[in-house]
C-alpha cells in the first residue's frame, strides 16, 4: 500500500502528525508518543511511555475514552530497519470508523548540521488493529 492510496482525509490527519513531531524534534531532538484525535483532529494525548506494548496499551484505553472521533493517529519515535540500513523514523499509525484495519507508514530521517533531513517517501510498514473498532 502506498501512502497515496489513503483518501485525503487520512494523508492530511498523518502529515498534521508528523508536523507536530517535526515540531518536537527540532526543539528536543526526539518525541513523546502522542494521539491525536477527535474533530478536527485539534486533541492531543500524550503517552508517557516509550515501551512499544505500553504505548499500544495507553493508546487504546485512550482511544476507548473518546467517542466523538472519526479518524485518530498514534505518532511515536521508532527505529526501521530497510535493506540499506536503519533509520530514525516518526511513526503514525491512522485508524478510521469507516476502515476495516488501521494503517503504519514511517517517515525517516536524519539529524545533522542541526536540521532534519528526510529520506526517501512514507514507508508503509504494514496494517494494524483499527483501535476505534471495539
Amino acid at each position: 500500500m502506498e501512502y497515496t492510496d489513503l483518501t485525503p482525509s487520512l494523508q492530511a490527519a498523518i502529515a498534521k502528525a508528523e508536523n507536530i513531531a517535526i515540531e518536537q524534534i527540532q526543539l528536543q531532538r526526539d518525541f513523546e508518543p502522542f494521539i491525536l484525535s477527535g474533530d478536527p483532529l485539534d486533541a492531543i494525548q500524550r503517552i508517557k511511555t516509550r515501551d512499544m506494548d505500553g504505548i499500544l496499551d495507553m493508546a487504546e484505553e485512550l482511544l476507548s475514552e473518546t467517542d466523538d472521533s472519526e479518524t485518530a493517529v498514534l505518532a511515536y519515535k521508532d527505529r526501521i530497519t530497510l535493506n540499506d540500513g536503519a533509520f530514525d523514523a516518526i511513526v503514525c499509525q491512522i485508524y478510521n470508523v469507516e476502515e476495516d484495519t488501521g494503517y503504519s507508514f514511517g517517515q525517516l530521517y536524519q539529524i545533522g548540521d542541526g536540521n532534519i533531513h528526510f529520506l526517501n517517501k512514507r514507508v508503509f510498514l504494514g496494517k494494524v488493529r483499527n483501535l476505534l473498532i471495539f
